[in-house]
């Protein structure tokens, strides 16, 4: 009798588990499903979630993330200076004014880090960084692993550096020049070094 009991008692907790697991709040996605943006999302986020998109956001809706799958140069440029002027600048803001987290998946900006002049790249860098204060984060990119160092000189210690947080791609200015220990680091734990290409006026 004893033995039923706990057997009972087991398959209750699970099921008590379960029930909690499928209430879990779901990821929202802000795009339409149809939007080509979505299914990279998608896969990096595994086939265990509960996604919720834009166009069927219920008012007092609180779900576990919010995930943007592109944010252009334009609305990365708004948003830093705390203003919307399209649908999804005002539903980022309206999350992050409510203390909720937003994540972008890929930022424009970052398919013209070869080709974009250093100083309209810092700038970008810098919207960044103001967004993160915000609360803004990115989820991933295709550039995982690629790091931009926007320095004249790059020395052993800065390929080191980037090692240790995973790097595996150092993009680098133009006219940067790089010490012989560095570009031997770099060769050791096999990090690729690009340069920009010179953008001539």
């Amino acid at each position: 009798m004893a033995i039923d009991d706990l057997v009972q008692t087991i398959v209750r907790e699970v099921l008590r588990q379960l029930q909690q697991t499928a209430a879990a709040p779901p990821v929202l996605i802000l795009a339409r499903p149809d939007e080509k943006k979505v299914p990279p999302v998608l896969a990096s986020l595994g086939s265990n979630q509960q996604i919720v998109y834009w166009d069927s956001v219920e008012m007092d809706m609180n779900p576990e993330r919010v995930i943007v799958p592109f944010l252009s140069c334009s609305q990365m440029a708004d948003l830093a200076l705390g203003r919307a002027t399209d649908p999804l600048q005002t539903k980022i803001l309206d999350f992050l004014l409510a203390g909720h987290g937003v994540e972008i998946f890929e930022f424009e900006y970052h398919q013209f880090t070869t080709t974009a002049p250093a100083a309209l790249l810092q700038l970008y860098e810098s919207y960044e960084e103001t967004l993160r204060g915000f609360g803004l984060q990115q989820l991933g990119s295709a550039d995982e692993g690629s790091t931009r160092l926007n320095l004249p000189l790059i020395t052993e210690k800065d390929v080191i550096e980037a090692s240790q947080q995973g790097v595996s791609v150092l993009r680098l200015r133009s006219d940067v020049q790089l010490t012989p220990l560095a570009i031997d680091s770099a060769k050791e734990r096999g990090i690729q070094l690009q340069k920009e290409e010179r953008r001539d006026k």
